[in-house]
């Protein structure tokens, strides 16, 4: 089983297409409300854990009144996790990987990142984000429904 690193290459790939142009306009934030706030239409989860629990009763919430749809690419280990994102009409997909760190991308708007030490760095100019939507399709047609 090929086993990657899918959230390191993303940012290291995020990193260096940034790089060619203008720095990512980045912004660190504790506000779980003013990310939540954020997300409309489709929204993207890569990973294995998504932040604070308020944070993710917010996107059940959001999910359950329909206000957002929601991927989730995730490890088949963490696979049985995301069963009430399921429940709710979430597509969940794996990809035999280990995910070092977690994303979210809110198509059109921002990538949000969720930091280990809490709080969010949320990145929205629309080049970085048209990278990773593109970058993370590809592992999308490779990965597995749940």
């Amino acid at each position: 089983m090929k086993r990657v690193l899918v959230v390191s290459v993303a940012a290291a790939a995020f990193v260096s297409a940034a790089a060619q142009t203008q720095p990512p306009k980045m912004e660190r934030t504790s506000d779980t409300g003013a990310v939540l706030a954020l997300m409309k239409g489709q929204v993207d989860m890569y990973g294995d854990q998504f932040g604070s629990v308020q944070f993710q009763r917010g996107i059940l919430s959001l999910l359950q009144s329909r206000a957002i749809t929601v991927r989730v690419l995730t490890s088949p280990a963490s696979a049985p996790n995301m069963k009430p994102l399921k429940a709710l009409g979430a597509k969940v997909n794996t990809l035999p990987s280990r995910f070092t760190g977690s994303m979210v991308i809110v198509q059109g708007k921002a990538v949000i990142l969720p930091l280990k030490q809490g709080g969010f760095a949320v990145m929205r100019g629309p080049a970085e984000i048209g990278q990773m939507q593109g970058l993370m399709e590809q592992y999308w047609r490779v990965s597995r429904p749940y």
